[in-house]
Order: structure tokens, then C-alpha cells, then sequence
């Protein structure tokens, strides 16, 4: 399956995000200072058939609870017609001067989609602005988003976003290793090109795709690891999403976490 960057963006998806940016707009006007777009559609390899749309939306001041009520059923509509929306609304408080983690004003996902779905049937939502929420994958997200993210409306993202320390980054790369090291079996894929895109920041400080990773780990991990990286990438092109083999899976894990977890773990502790 082709693999498609923002400038080849297939039109279902690039007319979703323009819907979008529209409605963004119009709710938030003169409070807009950017939405910006990251992950794989930035990065070149988004599979319409895999991935996710990720952004980030920056505002001038908080957004009211009300407008957040508004975004809510915008993305539960926007979402999966047809590619699933991962996004995070920051105000500029949320930024200057950085935190980690990284204080957010709205995150949804379709991992979030019951929760927000409850919140609107249930009233939950008149409570969204009585407590601030944090998220450590903010570091990385921005931290890729200044290294190799698109504006898609407003402010520069050299103006809008602040350099992330290393050690916040490395925290937060390093954290999502292990989540997905627990949850191996129920995303191998994933698991296994984000270890190698983990390997190839703590070696030699690349901020790659989770393509760019696992072609990086095919020339670095030892042979005897490479085939669940081989059908990991496979997998990610559009291949056949077959079962991995559990015995090279579970080596291939325990290989990763002992080579790196020396350098993640003396990087975030300094």
C-alpha cells in the first residue's frame, strides 16, 4: 500500500482535516494561535488503512467549558469519517514556562470515545475546567512536532512551542516503551517500531517515524531479533496483519528492554 506525507495526503483525509480546521476557526477566532500537525501524516508514512490523524491545537487562553463541550461532539462526529483523530488542545499557560508533564485543556481519541461520550450524556462535561489534566506524551509530541511537525493554520511552530529538556523527552519515549512492552501481544506492530524508534533516539538522538525506526533497526538490532521487525514494517505498509510468532516476539521484547533500558534510565535520572 502507498504511504502518503501531507503534500500526497489522499483527499478523504485531507478533506477531513480542512473540515476541521474550519470549524476550528469559527469557534475559536481571535483565541486561535495555531493548529499543527504531527505523527505520520508529517512524517511521510501514513497508511490510510492504519493511521492515525495527529495534531495539536494551541490557544491564545484557556477555552471555555462550553467550547470544549462544542469540540467534543465535533470529534465524536469527525472522527473515523474515515481516519481516527488524535488530538490535544494546549493553551499558551501550558506552554510558557514548560511543564512536565505537560498540562492540556482537551485530549480526545478513539481510545477516549466512551468517556467523552458519557461525559456529554451524563452532564460529566460541566466539570472539564474544575481541574487541570497532564499528559507526559506531550513531551514527545512536541518534541517531534518542533523537529518535524507542519503548521497547518496560525503561529510558526518555532514561535508557538518551546524546546522540550531531553530528559522530559527521553521520559516520555521511555514511558510508552513500557506501556506497550505490557501490551505486546495486543499490539505487536506497534511494540515492536516503536522500540526500534526509541533505540535509534537513545543511540544516536534520531526523532524517526515508527517506519524510519524499524528500517533503522533492520541495520542495528542483531540478526537473530530482525524478524518480528521485518514483519512489523510489513504489517505498518499494509501487508497481511497475521499472527507474530509469540517465542521471536517475546526474545525480541526482552532483547530491546535490556539493550536500552541502561541508557533511558541514566538519561532520566540525571
Amino acid at each position: 500500500m502507498t504511504q502518503y506525507s501531507w503534500a500526497t495526503c489522499p483527499p478523504a483525509a485531507r478533506s477531513q482535516i480542512e473540515q476541521f480546521l474550519a470549524i476550528t476557526r469559527d469557534a475559536l477566532q481571535e483565541n486561535l494561535t495555531g493548529v499543527y500537525l504531527h505523527g505520520s501524516l508529517a512524517l511521510g508514512c501514513f497508511n490510510p488503512a492504519r493511521s492515525d490523524l495527529d495534531l495539536l491545537v494551541v490557544t491564545r487562553q484557556p477555552m471555555s467549558v462550553e467550547t470544549k463541550r462544542a469540540f467534543a461532539e465535533t470529534l465524536l462526529g469527525l472522527s473515523r469519517n474515515p481516519t481516527p483523530i488524535e488530538i490535544s488542545f494546549l493553551s499558551a499557560q501550558d506552554l510558557a514556562p514548560w511543564r512536565c508533564p505537560t498540562p492540556f485543556d482537551l485530549h480526545y481519541s478513539e481510545s477516549w470515545r466512551s468517556r467523552c461520550e458519557q461525559a456529554l450524556a451524563n452532564d460529566g462535561w460541566r466539570a472539564w475546567n474544575d481541574q487541570r489534566q497532564t499528559d507526559l506524551d506531550l513531551a514527545a509530541h512536541i518534541t517531534v512536532t518542533r523537529a518535524r511537525g507542519i503548521c497547518l493554520v496560525g503561529q510558526s511552530i518555532g514561535e508557538t512551542f518551546p524546546p522540550v529538556p531531553t530528559r522530559d523527552y527521553l521520559a516520555a519515549i521511555w514511558d510508552d516503551f513500557l506501556w506497550a512492552r505490557e501490551a505486546l501481544t495486543k499490539n505487536p506492530t506497534y511494540f515492536v517500531l516503536n522500540a526500534c524508534r526509541v533505540a535509534a533516539y537513545l543511540l544516536e538522538g534520531r526523532v524517526c517515524s515508527k517506519e524510519e525506526g524499524g528500517v533503522w533497526g533492520l541495520h542495528v538490532v542483531p540478526t537473530a531479533f530482525r524478524n518480528p521487525i521485518v514483519q512489523a514494517l510489513e504489517v505498518y505498509r499494509g501487508g497481511e496483519d497475521r499472527p507474530f510468532d509469540a517465542a521471536g516476539l517475546n526474545q525480541f521484547g526482552a532483547y530491546m528492554e535490556d539493550w536500552l533500558r541502561p541508557f533511558a534510565t541514566s538519561e532520566t535520572s540525571e
